[in-house]
C-alpha cells in the first residue's frame, strides 16, 4: 500500500512542487545564510553562479522533475525531458520572440534617451565580460521555466483559463523572486525609490510578463525552448547604466504588451481552447491526480 504521503503528492501536484520549489529556492540559502550569520564559522556567497545562486534559480526544475520522476516514474520523467527539449518550430513565434524582444528593449532605451535628458550613457562593462556575462545569464532565470512554464503551467490550465493560469503564476513566480530583491542580495536589477512602489512595479511587470509568456507557450505548441529564448532576452545584461526612467518604462512596454495580447489573441490562447495542458506526453497522469 502506498504511503499517504505518496497519495498527496500525486493528488496534488501543483502543491507539492510550490512547496518543493520554496523550500529550495529560499529555505537551503535561508537555512545556510542564518546558520553562517549565528555561529560565524563560515561563510556563504549568494555571488552570481554561487552554488546557492545555482539552487535558487534551479529550484523550480528540479522540483518539477522531482515531483513528476515521484508520481510517474522514470518513464514520465523520459517523456517530461524530451518535452522540455523538443523544439516546435512554430516559425512566427520564434521570429516574434527573435525580433520583437531586442526592438522593444531597444524601444525603451530611445524612449528614456527622449524623455529624460539629463541621463548619461556609461559603459558598465567590457565587450568580453558582456558577452560572457551574457552567456551565464542563460544559466539562471530561463532554467527555472523547465518548471514554471514546463510543468505548473500546463496543470493550471487544466482547472482555469489560460490568463487566469498567467496572473495567479505571475503573483507566484514575483513571490518567488523576493529575496532577489531585498538589500544585500545578487539582483539583475534594483527597486529604485521608495520600496513599496518598486514592489508594486516590479509584480505588476511580471505579472504582464506572464501572460506575455503564456501566449508564446499555448501558440508555440507547448515549446519550451521558445520560452526560455524568450525569457533570456528579455533579462540580457545591459552594456550601459542609465537612471531609473529606463525600468520604469520596461514595465509600461510589457503591461503595454499584455494588454494588446489580452485584447487581440485571448480567445485563441488565453481562454479555454488553444492550450497547452500535457506535461508527459505519451505517458497517463497517476491515479487520481489533479
Amino acid at each position: 500500500m502506498r504511503p499517504r504521503y505518496y497519495r498527496g503528492v500525486r493528488r496534488h501536484r501543483l502543491i507539492a512542487f510550490f512547496l518543493i520549489t520554496f523550500g529550495l529556492s529560499w529555505g537551503i540559502p535561508g537555512f545556510a545564510l542564518l546558520l553562517s550569520i549565528v555561529t560565524g564559522a563560515f561563510e556563504v556567497s549568494l555571488g552570481r553562479l554561487s552554488p546557492l545562486s545555482c539552487l535558487f534559480f534551479w529550484g523550480p526544475a528540479l522540483s518539477a522533475g522531482s515531483v513528476v520522476l515521484f508520481t510517474q516514474g522514470r518513464r514520465g520523467l523520459v517523456a517530461y525531458l524530451h518535452r522540455l527539449t523538443e523544439i516546435r518550430f512554430a516559425w512566427r513565434w520564434w521570429a516574434s520572440v527573435l525580433i520583437g524582444v531586442p526592438l522593444l528593449k531597444l524601444l525603451a532605451f530611445a524612449i528614456a534617451q527622449d524623455t529624460d535628458q539629463s541621463w548619461t550613457l556609461v559603459t558598465a562593462l567590457p565587450a568580453d565580460v558582456l558577452l560572457t556575462a551574457t552567456a551565464l545569464s542563460a544559466l539562471e532565470v530561463p532554467v527555472s521555466e523547465f518548471g514554471w512554464r514546463g510543468f505548473a503551467l500546463p496543470l493550471l490550465q487544466r482547472h482555469v483559463n489560460g490568463l487566469l493560469a498567467s496572473v495567479f503564476l505571475g503573483a507566484v513566480w514575483s513571490l518567488w523572486y523576493v529575496p532577489w530583491l531585498l538589500p544585500g542580495a545578487v539582483m539583475t536589477w534594483s527597486p529604485a525609490g521608495d520600496s513599496i512602489p518598486s514592489f508594486v512595479r516590479f509584480f505588476a511587470g511580471s505579472i504582464a510578463l506572464s501572460i506575455t509568456t503564456t501566449v508564446l507557450f499555448n501558440g508555440g505548441r507547448g515549446s519550451v525552448p521558445l520560452v526560455i529564448l524568450f525569457q533570456w532576452l528579455s533579462n540580457l545584461p545591459r552594456a550601459w547604466e542609465l537612471d531609473t526612467a529606463i525600468s520604469y518604462i520596461d514595465t509600461v512596454i510589457a503591461l503595454t504588451t499584455a494588454v494588446v495580447l489580452i485584447f487581440v489573441v485571448r480567445r485563441r490562447y488565453l481562454w479555454h481552447t488553444g492550450l497547452v495542458t500535457d506535461v508527459t506526453p505519451g505517458v497517463p497522469d497517476p491515479p487520481g491526480a489533479s
